[in-house]
């Protein structure tokens, strides 16, 4: 049942937000084994009915200076795509210990999205093509963890003829990204590209791009072995740093999320990209 607050607005608990975060992003689509959960917090139904959240923090990475940012605003949720642990862990040490920390003694929850919110429907993926303006063609299917395939990404052409070179500074200015790194043939004209957002292909995806007729990827970050793979099959590729693949969508869950909960405070933090890419 919600909850009052002082001003007697009715506050969601959080068994309300994670189903409907659960709508968004339903457990079935996961891939790449990053699965949406409650990281941190009441994990039971009975435990979440019980927290009442009024303060919303959504970022794509939960780093240091995130989790500062939201014990500073008084959040009581905090939502990412991508968790502090990945995998299971046996004990708390560094940063890690100093992040856990400050969420649990601020009784701050913690969700994470993960992979399933790319394969969604309106969902980062999705977010992506539509900042690019890019015109979709069909899914990209990959092995799910939970099905046997799920949509890793889209398939897409650009909306006007160009080449890689004109196509790479066309990706940099419409999301400011501080650079691009770019494997192939940059005067080839783009035809089908694969949109993918993060870093989460790999070299099955690669076999099946090629079967689809794919000439170019469009993503976060490639492992090496990926990117190599790639370029001896004559696939194109263009990696723009896995933040800034991933953050439209979780700017679009802003507005998703404000609309479901008018009564929510909900605040998006950037993970910002600091490096740049030089070549000699």
């Amino acid at each position: 049942m919600p909850f009052k607050s002082i001003a007697g607005e009715t506050m969601p608990t959080l068994e309300q937000i994670v189903k409907y975060l659960e709508s968004l992003a339903p457990r079935h689509l996961t891939f790449g084994g990053i699965e949406s959960r409650v990281e941190i917090g009441p994990q039971s139904p009975g435990e979440m009915s019980k927290t009442t959240i009024n303060r919303v923090v959504i970022t794509t990475y939960a780093s240091g200076r995130v989790v500062t940012r939201a014990t500073q605003e008084k959040a009581n949720l905090l939502i990412t795509h991508w968790p502090l642990f990945p995998y299971a862990i046996d004990r708390l040490t560094g940063l890690d210990l100093i992040r856990v920390r400050l969420l649990a003694k601020n009784y701050i929850s913690s969700y994470v999205l993960g992979s399933a919110f790319i394969a969604a429907k309106d969902g980062i993926a999705d977010a992506l093509i539509d900042t690019l303006k890019l015109v979709k063609q069909f899914d990209f299917m990959s092995l799910g963890d939970h099905s046997d395939i799920v949509p890793a990404g889209r398939v897409c052409k650009p909306n006007r003829d160009m080449n890689h070179s004109r196509f790479a500074d066309y990706l940099s200015k419409t999301l400011q990204a501080r650079s691009v790194v770019v494997a192939g043939d940059i005067d080839r004209p783009v035809e089908l590209v694969l949109v993918s957002p993060g870093s989460y292909l790999d070299v099955y995806d690669i076999i099946n791009a090629k079967k689809e007729g794919i000439s170019t990827i469009l993503t976060g970050e490639l492992a090496p072995a990926v990117r190599l793979m790639a370029h001896e099959e004559g696939i194109n590729t263009l990696e723009l740093g896995a933040f800034v693949t991933i953050e439209p969508g979780m700017k679009r869950l802003r507005h998703q999320l404000t609309l479901e909960f008018p009564e929510l405070k909900v605040e998006f933090v950037e993970n910002p990209v600091y490096y740049r890419v030089l070549t000699y």
